[in-house]
């Protein structure tokens, strides 16, 4: 984008706040940095202190099942540290959109639809994703309704590419894991309290402190959100369409008996109450809505894993076994209109088992690190979905009635995998990797039509298929220097194929797998004495069997193979503290992802005969903007003893992007700006943070989410306006 071209759709206002607010926070906190530096040279304390404040914190990720510097690990991975997560603001996966290239997400309603999306990679309305969620090793295998509980969190990495060889199916555009905080020796908690002008109330509180010193220490934490949303219903004159009243919490139990053995008990649970109808006409973008039933969205779900860790001389353990189990209703106005047309419910209920046993090389292992395990997952998935005709079809003489599917799917999924890398002269890092995988299905569906209107009646439907696939990758990494290291790797991922549940016309159907070729180089860089990161990865992605998600009428939908299509790309990320208290981070992801070959039938609809087909081969990919940017400028400036004034301003940015095959529902470009003041210190023996803010300053109009179809129009949930709040949080 041109630099002129930024400045328009930003705003020459929004320019002149952005430059008066950088611009005496570098200068000031550059002559206090140099004051400091120079009385520190003074002192003879040079390099003991100065160098250690303008150095940037070693990054620690589990990426490839073991702790490692993010900056060795040959893999494009986005860190984010509790504090980063506080600076700015993270409270929920949507929230990573802006601080992650090439990372984007949908987000239909307040939970209902968390779909990330990664280079490209989207299959809309699939519960099979294509991102992999993990939370403290916890496969979350179907996590389209999940919006985890970032409170007490340690971090967030998001691995971009196939991660199959490790983390298996459905992780082909890549992994969000997610590491809880563990309880230890010390005392410790925190209390926070937010409030926004929608009346948006945010409170949280987090304990965790030894039972027994070094033996038993416990963690327990909890967040409350209550709001009444930004949306409006005119038609039946209500303000809190959106409303939120969602309560979550966890609970951690961590036993250490000797100190080879690390064992962790977590429990969470989760309690959302949501409004969801917030859809209007497309062209309209606009926060007024006007329907006749609002809709809700009720999910409830509850978890438990046992984390097992055994570090030996010889080996490494590793267990996990999980529970976890999701209760998922949502009912809303399908028209998004006030003539109560149409209306639809849709339920999901899930339980799924889980175990995990590894065994690795000792971190002390030499030149030759190993890893192998075996994963298993039992899952059962049932979905009900209702289409609830109000007035029927009255140009085909059907009178209202309702038609329902009633659909059960058990999984049986097990894995067998290994990854070893040989390290050549402490330089050169060969990788090889490769993952067993049998993936079992059983279907059952029942098509209930009431009345029989159509003259199907109540049918069954019963399907199976069993897939047994390999997972391959090589990778190879070369340190150049003690601070850069290029890498180039080679891996396939694939997302499962199942059945179609959401349509009565093609109940049990099966669709095929999809599979992918990820190739990858990449580069990364400590510069100027660690005061400065620099990370870039460019890739090239050959899908086969693509999935997709057609609408074929007014509620007619299938899940699809397509035939090919092609991602390529890049991702650059930076991390700077030019001078002690001021950060600078930054990131661009590029993607250029579309259909190589891809037709679809058109029949027409009296005769059922095929009258031609729509062509789609060179067509951009749904939902996958061209590209993203980040740009986070924040400054601590010390008032004084354990006295700190905290400022930080946001510019983030996303490129075009199409919601139709036929790329003719375009979301256009768009950039939004954030700031965040605050004060830091400690009052009576507590540390005591307090904060004002504003999200979208400019009140910036897109999108975060839209669906239809040429029969029914398209519609689009608006995203946030400019929203002023502030937030207190109280440490011990």
């Amino acid at each position: 984008m041109h630099g002129e071209e930024c400045v328009k759709r930003m705003g020459y206002g929004g320019v002149v706040l952005l430059l008066a607010v950088l611009f005496p926070l570098i200068f000031f906190g550059a002559s206090t940095a140099l004051a400091e530096e120079s009385k520190a040279k003074q002192q003879g304390r040079h390099n003991a202190t100065a160098d250690e404040d303008y150095q940037l914190e070693s990054v620690t990720v589990t990426a490839q099942k073991r702790e490692e510097n993010v900056q060795n690990v040959p893999v494009s991975i986005s860190v984010f540290s509790e504090a980063q997560i506080e600076d700015a603001g993270i409270k929920g996966l949507g929230d990573l959109v802006f601080h992650t290239p090439n990372l984007f997400m949908v987000k239909s309603g307040n939970h209902s639809e968390q779909t990330p999306i990664i280079r490209g990679m989207f299959n809309r309305m699939n519960p099979n994703p294509t991102v992999g969620l993990f939370v403290d090793g916890v496969a979350y295998s179907r996590h389209l309704a999940y919006d985890p509980d970032l409170n007490e969190i340690e971090r967030i990495e998001v691995l971009k590419g196939p991660q199959g060889t490790l983390f298996g199916r459905n992780t082909e555009a890549g992994v969000i894991n997610i590491v809880t905080k563990k309880p230890g020796n010390t005392l410790e908690g925190k209390v926070s309290a937010g409030y926004d002008e929608f009346n948006s109330q945010d409170y949280a509180a987090g304990i965790s402190g030894p039972l027994v010193k070094d033996k038993l220490s416990l963690g327990v934490s909890g967040r409350r959100f209550t709001s009444d949303g930004f949306f409006e219903n005119d038609y039946l004159g209500t303000d809190d369409i959106e409303y939120r009243d969602d309560v979550s919490g966890r609970a951690t139990l961590r036993w250490t008996p000797v100190n080879a053995w690390d064992i962790t008990l977590n429990a969470t649970a989760n309690d959302y109450d949501d409004g969801f109808g917030c859809f209007a006409p497309f062209e309209e973008k606009t926060h007024h809505v006007n329907l006749d039933y609002e809709g809700s969205v009720q999910n409830t779900s509850h978890g438990e894993s046992l984390n097992m860790d055994f570090d030996g001389d010889v080996f490494r353990f590793t267990s996990i076994s999980a529970y976890r189990n999701v209760d998922y209703d949502m009912a809303y106005d399908m028209d998004c209109t006030a003539n109560d047309l149409m209306r639809n419910y849709y339920g999901q209920d899930q339980e799924q088992w889980t175990q995990e046993i590894r065994f690795a090389s000792p971190d002390d292992s030499g030149p030759f690190e190993w890893l192998i395990g075996g994963f298993y997952l039992n899952e059962s998935f049932d979905v009900k979905t209702e289409y609830d005709y109000r007035q029927g079809f009255p140009a085909w003489g059907v009178p209202p009635y309702v038609g329902a599917q009633d659909s059960t799917l058990d999984t049986r999924n097990y894995a067998f995998f290994g990854q070893a890398t040989y390290t050549f002269w402490e330089k050169l890092g060969l990788t090889a990797g490769l993952r067993f995988e049998e993936d079992k299905k059983e279907f059952k569906g029942t098509q209930l039509d009431t009345p029989d209107v159509m003259g199907k009646g109540s049918t069954t439907v019963e399907n199976e298929k069993t897939l047994t696939e390999w997972l391959p990758k090589v990778a190879a990494d070369y340190q150049f220097t003690q601070d850069i290291m290029g890498y180039a790797s080679v891996a396939k991922g694939y997302t499962a194929g199942s059945f179609n549940d959401l349509d009565a016309s093609v109940l049990g159907v099966p669709y095929d797998p999809e599979y992918s070729w990820n190739y990858e180089v990449g580069v990364k860089s400590s510069w100027l004495g660690n005061r400065l990161t620099l990370n870039a990865a460019a890739f090239y992605i050959d899908w086969k069997d693509k999935q997709v998600f057609l609408h074929t009428g007014a509620a007619s939908n299938i899940f699809k193979n397509a035939a090919e299509a092609t991602s390529k790309g890049f991702e650059l990320e930076l991390m700077a503290r030019p001078m002690p208290g001021l950060e600078i981070s930054g990131g661009f992801g590029y993607t250029d992802a579309t259909f190589d070959e891809f037709t679809d039938p058109i029949y027409d609809k009296n005769t059922k005969k095929k009258i031609g087909e729509h062509d789609y081969s060179g067509k951009h990919l749904e939902v996958a903007p061209e590209y993203n940017y980040n740009l986070a400028v924040q400054y601590r400036h010390p008032l004084g003893y354990a006295h700190t004034l905290f400022s930080r301003i946001e510019l983030q940015g996303v490129g075009e992007y199409y919601y139709n095959f036929d790329n003719t529902v375009k979301e256009d470009a768009y950039e939004i700006v954030n700031a965040k003041l605050g004060y830091e210190g400690e009052l009576g023996g507590y540390r005591v943070d307090f904060y004002v803010w504003v999200k979208n300053m400019f009140d910036k109009a897109y999108y975060v989410s839209a669906w239809g179809s040429e029969q029914m129009g398209w519609f689009g949930r608006r995203a946030a306006p400019q929203t002023v709040g502030a937030s207190l949080v109280c440490r011990f």
